[in-house]
């Protein structure tokens, strides 16, 4: 009886798993509670050395740009991925809404693949682009991102 009076209320349909890894609370604020403005980012992007050779097993993190408090931070939108053997990566995220993101490449696999290779970041403007035919409130829309190609540097 009481799954029968939640799946009325809509309680069940709240969690949605293309959310779950990234409701947690930071700061006492729920990032992605149900009625929380959301947007869809469709990210990619290569990754080379200096001479644009492609880097295989570059661990690629997408942080989103957040202000609690006066105070500006970046954090993890999702688990990162790692670029193929022709350096290209790609994450689909859908999370709230953030006007950049910042983009953290790291050489997780030591000499493999073309050597050690020192950390680097880039941030990128988002443009979210809402759809016309989706009336939700709470869904703001879609943001493609391509971020140029980033170039390591070895150790």
């Amino acid at each position: 009886p009481k799954d029968v009076v939640l799946a009325v209320l809509g309680i069940g349909g709240c969690q949605n798993p293309a959310f779950e890894e990234v409701d947690e609370e930071i700061s006492g604020i729920t990032m992605l509670a149900y009625g929380s403005p959301s947007a869809h980012y469709s990210v990619k992007g290569k990754v080379g050395d200096n001479k644009g050779q492609a880097l295989e097993g570059i661990e690629v993190r997408v942080q989103g740009r957040f202000q609690s408090d006066g105070n500006v931070y970046y954090r993890d939108l999702k688990q990162p991925t790692l670029t193929d053997g022709n350096g290209q990566w790609s994450s689909e995220i859908y999370h709230y809404p953030t006007d950049t993101l910042q983009i953290v490449f790291t050489d997780i696999d030591g000499a493999a693949n073309g050597g050690e290779f020192a950390a680097d970041s880039v941030r990128v403007a988002t443009t979210i682009v809402k759809d016309p035919n989706n009336k939700s409130p709470w869904y703001l829309g879609d943001a493609k991102v391509d971020v140029p190609t980033v170039r390591l540097k070895k150790k």
